[in-house]
């Protein structure tokens, strides 16, 4: 993989994590996903698995692919966040983009993703 690929993950995310405030590039490093249970314990079960099973999936694709790949998280209720699911079309979270062409709706496994990724890098 010669080029850099983007991909946009938008979700709901806890209130802590806050686009609003300018921090929209998540991954500089996969640590910044990681946050304590105690922090997600007065969430609903499904929105803790969600944004527990999107950290462990961007983690995994952040160590296979290196510098390669950017991430960048976005909450759909932010202006950033209508503006995009207006042009990808989403109205489902979490989406992936990969490129700004590739989408997949849910969180996919690590294999289904990587495969995505890999094939919009091919020319």
């Amino acid at each position: 993989m010669s080029s850099k690929v983007k991909l946009e993950i938008i979700g709901v995310f806890p209130t802590f994590y806050s686009p609003c405030k300018g921090v929209r590039r998540l991954i500089t490093s996969a640590c910044s996903f990681s946050i304590t249970d105690d922090i997600l314990k007065d969430y609903a079960d499904d929105v803790s698995k969600t944004y527990k099973d999107i950290c462990d999936l961007v983690k995994q694709l952040m160590n296979y692919f290196g510098d390669h790949l950017e991430v960048e998280a976005v909450d759909p209720t932010t202006p950033l966040g209508i503006w995009r699911s207006i042009k990808y079309r989403i109205s489902r979270y979490p989406a992936f983009i990969i490129n700004g062409k590739h989408k997949m709706i849910g969180v996919p496994s690590f294999e289904e993703l990587k495969e995505l990724i890999m094939r919009a890098c091919t020319p």
